[in-house]
């Protein structure tokens, strides 16, 4: 569907979308989405209980990250020289279609 946005800035999308809410997002290229939303009342998005925290909280995670601090260096160097899980799926996928 192609629209204009008229001279005040604004853009008519019909009565179908009368009332709705939409995010606008705008892209480096200078596209411009629009996605639904709804409005969640405040009362049902509070958590009751910090299910978000680590188990054990930021103490036992620090700890267990102190204790394998060499495991965990050696894992980002091969993550730098082979690239991650996603990089090298990629790279195998651009190789199968150069070599089709």
């Amino acid at each position: 569907m192609l629209k204009e946005v008229g001279a005040s800035g604004q853009i008519s999308l019909g009565k179908r979308f009368a009332g709705q809410l939409f995010e606008m997002v705008g892209h480096a290229d200078e596209r411009v989405e629009l996605i639904p939303m709804k409005l969640v009342a405040s009362g049902r998005a509070k958590v009751s209980e910090p299910a978000w925290l680590p188990p054990g909280g930021y103490t036992v995670a620090n700890a267990w990250a102190m204790e394998n601090h060499q495991a965990l260096e050696d894992y980002a160097a091969h993550i730098a020289q082979q690239g991650t899980a996603a990089e090298q799926m990629q790279q195998y996928l651009e190789e199968g279609e150069s070599g089709a």
